[in-house]
């Protein structure tokens, strides 16, 4: 069974996603040029997001980090192990996971890891059951972990390998190149958000003005440009519930992971420049599409760029042009599915014609509906 969110979202002038030359991101579909908002980008404000408003436990987060060394130090401190000793326990722990610390007083490594709190407790746990057996070894020139009875880096692995994964690690997947058994296949799917409508790019020329200067100074004391466009943008994701049920562990909190997520999708808004812009708009339609299977994504609704003609707005024909869509799709392909629901704003309802008995009142009522397919008897 796979959840589906479809979204039609508009910004207004704003610079959210930036490239390596400071320009919004931007790409070529149906032969024109687009505005786009990577999937990273995406990922990173939905996690940012549900672990500061969801009901989540704290013990389904996990952050990318070079400089978890001194929260497992401090963890094997707790454990009234001396400093020094846990200093270099803790460096070797993480030299398993491929993040190698190497001099005194440097707490971060050159590799980023993906991982939960819960997980590095588990390391410290690991490291205080066998301590009389790791602390001889740790005083050779070399120090090291022991690989015999105990086989500490193997317990290290199989402990986070075989237990299960905290909801950000389930849902978003992990790849440690050094520990391959402890990569986790994601089970969350999202797409680069594309403008349905054709890219115009455009520059906002600045200046900053010295409120000290004097009298005498005329003009700007710095000067500078920022790139940014306003685009209408169709973004989609899918979760795996099956795959996101095997990298928890269990079904126990899978609904919960599940609705967190959805609701961060739908309300996450990227950072980037937000200070200049303040682009804070909310999703004009949110459709939610239940289905065992392949996934769909119904960006080819925009392979023609929508624009706003006659009466209607941008937004309007954006609307009409997913409705008409998945009418095609559901033409040649058939109904397979088990759930579909859409909200959307009042005023472009009209676009629904397909959809139109598929329509909620609510984005709350929509998530509802579609759990109550997604997890029977929940």
């Amino acid at each position: 069974m796979k959840i589906e969110i479809h979204i039609l979202q508009s910004f207004p002038p704003a610079n959210l996603n930036r490239d390596e030359n400071g320009m919004p991101k931007s790409t070529v579909f149906g032969g024109r040029p687009r505005a786009r908002i990577s999937s990273q980008c995406q990922k990173r404000a939905v996690r940012l997001f549900y672990q500061q408003n969801s009901d989540l436990q704290p013990s389904h987060f996990a952050q990318r980090s070079r400089a978890w060394m001194p929260e497992l130090k401090q963890l094997l401190l707790n454990a009234n192990i001396a400093e020094a000793q846990a200093e270099i326990a803790a460096k070797l722990a993480l030299a398993v996971l491929g993040a190698k610390i190497e001099g005194d007083g440097v707490v971060e490594s050159k590799t980023i890891l993906f991982l939960g709190r819960t997980e590095i407790a588990t390391i410290a746990d690991i490291l205080t059951k066998n301590w009389s057996a790791i602390e001889p070894s740790l005083q050779a020139k070399e120090p090291s972990l022991p690989t015999k009875e105990p086989n500490v880096p193997k317990l290290i692995e199989k402990a986070l390998a075989d237990k299960g994964k905290p909801g950000d690690v389930a849902l978003f997947g992990r790849m440690m190149a050094a520990l391959p058994t402890v990569n986790v296949d994601a089970s969350v799917q999202m797409a680069h958000a594309i403008s349905v409508n054709t890219l115009q790019q455009e520059f906002d020329f600045f200046t900053a003005v010295d409120d000290l200067g004097s009298g005498e100074d005329q003009g700007a004391d710095h000067i500078g440009e920022t790139g940014y466009n306003s685009s209408t943008y169709y973004r989609y994701t899918n979760v795996d519930i099956e795959q996101l049920t095997k990298n928890l562990g269990s079904s126990e909190s899978v609904q919960d992971v599940v609705k967190a997520f959805a609701q961060a999708f739908v309300q996450a808004i990227p950072s980037g420049h937000q200070n200049s812009f303040a682009a804070h708009t909310p999703p004009a339609l949110v459709m939610v599409v239940v289905r065992k299977g392949q996934p769909i994504s119904l960006v080819d609704a925009f392979e023609e760029p929508v624009r706003p003609n006659g009466n209607k707005s941008l937004l309007d024909n954006a609307v009409i042009a997913i409705d008409a869509h998945w009418a095609d799709l559901i033409k040649m392909y058939g109904n397979k599915t088990e759930y579909v629901g859409v909200v959307t704003r009042s005023k472009l309802a009209a676009g629904l014609t397909n959809l139109k008995s598929e329509e909620k009142d609510s984005v709350e009522e929509l998530l509802t509906a579609a759990f109550a397919i997604a997890f029977p008897g929940a």
